[in-house]
């Protein structure tokens, strides 16, 4: 198991799968064949975990130690950033696409406004 499934269950005081799986209502199945593959649930799973453990997406996948790069790391980590953003997206279901259309939407909305 990895170790984001390791934070998951910790954050979520689910000891077992089957307990697991009925916080994030998911089938026992489903949930299983994440763990055993270690592939990450859909945007939607991932956005009940973040709101139910109050941690964010990017501390359940790098550690709960995770910070945000400053301006400066960040300028420059930016080309691996949209690679890395991009694969994501690739790999994303229709569902998954209608929910991060619109947080894409207002994001981009948010940086205009910032803008001088």
């Amino acid at each position: 198991m990895s170790k984001f499934w390791d934070r998951v269950k910790v954050l979520m005081s689910a000891p077992t799968v089957v307990d697991l799986a009925n916080q994030l209502e998911v089938k026992r199945s489903t949930l299983s064949s994440w763990l055993h593959t270690d592939r990450r649930p859909p945007m939607s799973v991932l956005l009940k975990i973040s709101e139910k453990t109050g941690v964010t997406i990017e501390q359940l996948e790098y550690g709960l130690d995770y910070k945000l790069l400053d301006e400066e790391e960040a300028a420059e980590d930016i080309p691996s950033c949209k690679k890395e953003l991009k694969m994501w997206i690739d790999d994303l279901q229709a569902r998954e696409l209608f929910i991060l259309r619109p947080l894409i939407s207002y994001l981009r909305n948010q940086s205009l406004e910032r803008k001088p």
